[in-house]
């Protein structure tokens, strides 16, 4: 019979237990809560990548019964590790083709099955850390045991797989690029062989719009008037605006699809409306007669001169006669501004945007229309939008929904009632309200990759536009009217724009959709008594606003200016309007609260910081100029002379508020004119009460209240008796002759009477 332990050798056993369970689970150690049976497990961090996969470009990029019969890839392999890899090797996979939203949806999520496997086309050599090895090959589409297997026509979702061994470990799965392969035919299999089936329209094309945007962050830093464009770089020896519109930046490929797919004339060109910041017009525009850069390491001069030129001249000819949608200047957070209740900017923005757009583009923009950041709006500013005349809204549908039952009359949508409608859709609370225009979210989610997980795929970097192509070519098989909108600063190069715009041509050509014009879209107004619609304002819009600290300091700024626009006048020796002063400052406001910083608030509040900084400068142009030296008053009213700087271009009306003093009283000499460029010497009438040493605190304002300059001390010194002076001194006077005369009196007098009694 085994011996029982003693009380305290089991409880030590006990201790021992429990010390090597706590340190056994995780969590426990850390006082971190586990679950009955389930010791606490971190999340695993996924591996770091070794190699990364590119792809230049996919030929064809739509398959046709024309096109060639194998499906070829190019592109190249890039070595991130630390490691050598050798056996290099890419294969495709295939999945079936999609036949509904939620199909094409999981694809552009990579969550497709795609059991159709082609064999691995090996890449020659090893590649070391940090090197990358280009490759090219060919799969065949259909008719061999190695090829794609393609059935049918249709979209299908293909991954492009990389395969290698590492110095360290085994044969790994490297990377992989998912893609969306559209199919309007087969061609034949084999060089003599028939074509394989075609894909039929459907009985009546797809009515297609195309939103085309020609636009970037603003990189504009205030300069003064007159001065040559300054352009911000982040980085030592960059241009960014000129290497945007250079030959083969992003810019230069936007357009060059516009000029090369859809040239005026052209079946599609009407479907085609030109959406363009006018900030990147003006920007441009000054640029093209020479401009400066201002780096880390200095100030230097543009390299861009010549490509602004050009690139300006370009789009001049690409939109005649076209369809051109300005954007609010800058590309302005309307939804911010309205929040903040600066609804005097919107207008700015809006007006000055079509302004500059007919102004250095020499067209007729369509100022009607609206497209506000991610096509969500607000029912706020919608309503401010409205009182600008906007009549067309460019909205998701995915953030409409039926109106209040008290407003439901006011309201209608026109359109099918699937998950995509038509567009046509009255969102406005009011009967003069604006018209919805439904942007396909399918379409504008591939084109900007926001339907992969992370948002940031290996296909947004490799042929960004292929997803919507494959988006494309689906949905304009359905005969549902098409909005097609990529995203606003869209990332890609010239050859996957020009890729998008071909197959839109091709998908027209072969009568699966029609042009369709955005004026005459936004004129038609929808049916009455059809289902109504209403603005909901998603949560994450809100958080993505530009901050309210930076509207505020905006606001701030724009009293400011507006106090100024009262106070100057235009000078007629410098021939300058107060307007052509101040107007660029409000512009400048704007650019601080650009769409363009909703992913960069510090950017945002840097610039409106900048924009403050250089209306401070401007009221320090206006100043008091200190003298030399301490004021000297001779008599007791004699006036304060005070002498007024403007260093401005136009005149300036100043206040001028003096401090109370003891012994001083200065009179008021009202608003005074100080014209440009010039000084002035106030007369202030002033009384003085007393000889000696003053100190007065001089201030400029505008006759709004806006300080102007910095506040001066001036030191005065007084010499002269005023008459309360000089009767407060003879009185002073005759009262110390009685004081004597009472003390020597009782003393002269008994002398006096002996001298009389002697006598």
């Amino acid at each position: 019979m085994t011996p029982r332990l003693s009380r305290g050798a089991a409880a030590v056993l006990v201790a021992v237990l429990g010390l090597l369970v706590f340190l056994a689970v995780p969590g426990i150690a850390e006082g971190q809560p586990v679950a009955a049976g389930q010791a606490h497990q971190p999340p695993p961090r996924p591996p770091a990548p070794l190699a990364r996969l590119e792809l230049s470009d996919l030929s064809p990029r739509m398959v046709t019964a024309s096109s060639a019969p194998a499906l070829r890839v190019t592109g190249r392999v890039v070595n991130v590790s630390d490691h050598s890899i050798s056996q290099l090797g890419i294969r495709l996979q295939r999945g079936d083709a999609v036949n509904s939203d939620a199909a094409v949806t999981r694809a552009l999520r990579g969550e497709a099955e795609t059991p159709v496997i082609t064999r691995i086309q090996p890449v020659p050599g090893d590649l070391p850390p940090g090197r990358s090895s280009p490759f090219q090959f060919d799969v065949p589409l259909r008719g061999v045991p190695d090829s794609l297997q393609i059935p049918q026509p249709g979209v299908y979702p293909v991954v492009v797989n990389l395969d290698g061994k590492p110095d360290v470990g085994g044969p790994t799965r490297l990377a992989s690029v998912r893609l969306l392969l559209p199919v309007l035919g087969l061609p034949p299999a084999t060089p003599g062989a028939p074509p394989g089936p075609v894909w039929q329209p459907p009985p009546q094309p797809a009515p297609l719009t195309v939103l085309w945007p020609l636009t970037a962050a603003p990189q504009r830093l205030p300069t003064a008037p007159g001065e040559p464009v300054l352009i911000r770089s982040d980085r030592a020896g960059t241009d960014p605006v000129a290497a945007e519109i250079a030959p083969g930046g992003r810019l230069d490929g936007l357009l060059g699809a516009l000029e090369q797919a859809v040239p005026p004339g052209s079946p599609l060109a009407a479907a085609v409306c030109v959406a363009v910041d006018p900030q990147l017009l003006e920007t441009l525009d000054g640029m093209s007669r020479g401009y400066r850069v201002s780096d880390p390491r200095g100030i230097t001069d543009g390299t861009g001169v010549q490509d602004a030129r050009s690139w300006l001249d370009r789009l001049r000819a690409a939109v005649q006669g076209r369809c051109v949608l300005p954007l609010p200047y800058a590309d302005a957070d309307l939804v911010a501004l309205s929040r903040a209740g600066l609804t005097d900017l919107e207008a700015q923005a809006t007006s000055a945007g079509a302004r500059l757009v007919s102004d250095l583009l020499g067209v007729q923009p369509l100022t009607s229309v609206v497209w506000p950041a991610g096509e969500v709006l607000d029912e706020r500013t919608l309503t401010d939008l409205t009182a600008l005349q906007t009549r067309a809204v460019l909205v998701d549908p995915r953030d409409l929904a039926p109106p209040p039952a008290a407003q439901a009359d006011l309201v209608g949508l026109v359109g099918s009632s699937s998950s995509t409608p038509n567009p046509g859709t009255v969102i406005s609370g009011n009967r003069d309200g604006a018209v919805g225009l439904l942007v396909d979210p399918l379409l504008t989610g591939a084109l900007a990759g926001t339907t992969s997980p992370t948002g940031s795929s290996a296909a947004a970097m490799s042929l960004p536009a292929q997803d919507g192509i494959g988006a494309l070519a689906y949905r304009a098989a359905s005969g549902r009217g098409i909005v097609l909108v990529p995203p606003r600063r869209w990332q890609v190069r010239g050859t996957d724009a020009t890729g998008l715009m071909n197959t839109a041509r091709q998908l027209l050509d072969a009568g699966f959709v029609a042009a369709r014009e955005l004026p005459a879209l936004a004129a038609a107004r929808p049916a009455t008594g059809t289902a109504a619609a209403w603005l909901t304002y998603p949560p994450q819009s809100s958080a993505e606003e530009i901050p309210s600290a930076v509207t505020a300091e905006v606001r701030r700024d724009r009293d400011v200016l507006r106090d100024l626009q009262g106070a100057t006048v235009l000078d007629p020796a410098a021939n300058l309007r107060p307007a052509s002063l101040l107007d660029p400052l409000r512009l400048g406001l704007l650019r601080a609260v650009s769409t363009a910083w909703r992913e960069a608030p510090a950017r945002a509040t840097q610039l409106a910081a900048e924009q403050s900084s250089q209306l401070d400068e401007l009221r320090r142009s206006v100043r008091i100029i200190q003298p030399p030296g301490p004021y000297s008053l001779a008599a007791s009213d004699s006036p304060l002379l005070i002498t007024v700087s403007n260093e401005l271009p136009v005149g300036v009306q100043v206040a001028l508020n003096l401090s109370e003093t003891a012994g001083l009283r200065a009179g008021a000499v009202g608003l005074q004119l100080v014209p440009a460029r010039s000084t002035r010497q106030l007369v202030i009438p002033a009384k003085v009460s007393r000889a000696g040493q003053f100190s007065i605190d001089a201030r400029l304002s505008t006759p709004g209240g806006t300080p102007l300059g910095e506040p001066s001390t001036l030191q005065l010194r007084s010499t002269a008796f005023g008459r309360v002076t000089v009767a407060l001194t003879a009185g002073a006077g005759a009262l110390l002759v009685l004081l004597v005369a009472r003390r020597i009196v009782p003393k002269v007098r008994p002398l006096v009477r002996r001298g009389l009694r002697r006598r």
